[in-house]
């Protein structure tokens, strides 16, 4: 698993590295500052981030936002208290952390931000394959319909389906999307 730890201070880097350790086993990445977090989201996944702001709370919010919206596991220690401007935050997923940060307090958060981020990766999959169920039963049915207008009954159409799949070690969706291509064309 991967983490990304936003913070320009050192000692602070080692007690987030510190608590991450406890928590999981996580391949530790660091960035300075909120620019610096950006470019390593755009070349890399990260389950789990934690963000220390460093006075320039804003940019820091952002990222750790942003990183939260794209499915990580996001902890934010803003640089003075949790305001109620931050309470928006938690609508996006982020784990607010107020100071004085305790490493129980930290433990805490990751452990949500990495249930939350483990979450949504499942509901994600999941998502995907709901999608390619429904693109398989829409072409499937097309197919059936072009191949019933030729003259098939519904079970002869599916049958055709099913053994051309079986025959060519083919999906059912890639088997209907050629049935539909070449209808398409004419041929």
């Amino acid at each position: 698993m991967n983490a990304l730890i936003v913070s320009s201070s050192d000692k602070v880097f080692a007690t987030v590295a510190a608590v991450l350790r406890i928590c999981g086993d996580y391949s530790l990445a660091r960035a300075d500052n909120a620019r610096q977090a950006r470019e390593f989201a755009l070349g890399r996944r990260f389950d789990i981030a934690v963000v220390v702001a460093d006075g320039r709370d804003a940019e820091c919010r952002d990222v750790a936002v942003s990183l939260s919206e794209n499915g990580c596991g996001t902890v934010y220690v803003p640089a003075g208290g949790i305001d109620d401007g931050m309470i928006g935050m938690y609508d996006s997923g982020v784990q607010l952390v107020g100071k004085p940060v305790t490493r129980m307090s930290l433990y805490g958060a990751v452990k949500t931000a990495a249930w939350l981020s483990r979450k949504m990766e499942k509901l994600a999959s999941e998502n995907a394959s709901l999608k390619e169920r429904i693109a398989t039963i829409t072409a499937v049915g097309r197919a059936k319909c072009l191949l019933m207008e030729r003259g098939m009954t519904e079970q002869e159409a599916h049958r055709e389906i099913e053994r051309r799949a079986m025959d060519e070690r083919r999906t059912r969706l890639e088997v209907a999307s050629d049935i539909i291509e070449r209808n398409d064309y004419g041929q």
